[in-house]
This record gives C-alpha cells, sequence and structure tokens, in this order.
C-alpha cells in the first residue's frame, strides 16, 4: 500500500552556474510529497499521517521564508552572513532534484527506527517548483 502526505513552503534560491535566469536568486512555493509503501497494520493503516507531519514539520520550518544557499556559493552566503540574514546551508546547489535527495537522505539516516518500525519498505519524494515542474526520487528502504 501506498501513502502520501504533502508540504508546502516558500524559499529563495539560485543555481549560480545555470546558464539561463536561474542563475539570479528568486523565489518559489515549493510543494512536496512524501509516499511511503508497505503493508497495513492492525490498526488499518500505513503510518498515521500525524506522525509523518511531527517526523518532517521540524524540516520544513527550516526552510519555510529563508533563502537557500549551496554550500559553494560564497558570494551569495558571503551577503547573508554579513547581513544575518535568514538562510539555508546545503551541500549541493538547491535544484528540486537535489532537494528530494535531501529529504530522502534525511528520512533514511535520521528516522530509519521509525520507517522499520513501521515495515517501510519504500519512500518516494516529489518536489514541485511550480504548478508544472517537479522531480521525483524514490528510495526502497532496507527493513
Amino acid at each position: 500500500m501506498l501513502i502520501s502526505k504533502t508540504f508546502k513552503w516558500d524559499a529563495a534560491h539560485r543555481l549560480p552556474k545555470h546558464q539561463a535566469k536561474c542563475r539570479h536568486l528568486h523565489g518559489h512555493t515549493y510543494t512536496m510529497t512524501v509516499e511511503f509503501e508497505g503493508n497495513i497494520n492492525d490498526e488499518g493503516m500505513v503510518i498515521d499521517f500525524g506522525e509523518i507531519r511531527k517526523i518532517l514539520t521540524p524540516y520544513i520550518d527550516q526552510l519555510d521564508h529563508t533563502t537557500i544557499i549551496c554550500k559553494d556559493d560564497t558570494e551569495l552566503l558571503e551577503i547573508f552572513q554579513q547581513k544575518a540574514w535568514r538562510h539555508f546551508l546545503l551541500p549541493y546547489d538547491s535544484t528540486a532534484e537535489n532537494l528530494c535527495r535531501y529529504f530522502s537522505t534525511l528520512l533514511i539516516q535520521n528516522h530509519q527506527h521509525f520507517l522499520r518500525e513501521n515495515g517501510i519498505t519504500a519512500i518516494g519524494i516529489k518536489i514541485y517548483e511550480t504548478e508544472t515542474s517537479c522531480a521525483y526520487l524514490h528510495t526502497q528502504v532496507e527493513v
């Protein structure tokens, strides 16, 4: 069985290596859908949606209304640090693909016990930068 929960946040970013307009600082209302694949438990659920919210909301709150900056974008990072402006540092460019990788890694590394305890066999992360553009990552989970 597959279940999903959707989250939204607003953030700015830029892709300094991009050859078109995305190299400039701009913002998105991101939509992320997180999928969990597993068997239905005795309560008739794969995972309680409230538990998913509890796990992911702190991560979303760290990104909401920030500027997401790649650690290698020293020019932008220096400005934000000088001004003490709110930002979130990523180890790689903030593409939708890399945000999928970031959230997948967080779930697998930081919540392995929760995934195992609930018999989750796979997770999927889909992140929309716009209504028509998204990235999707599906990852098997070792139980």
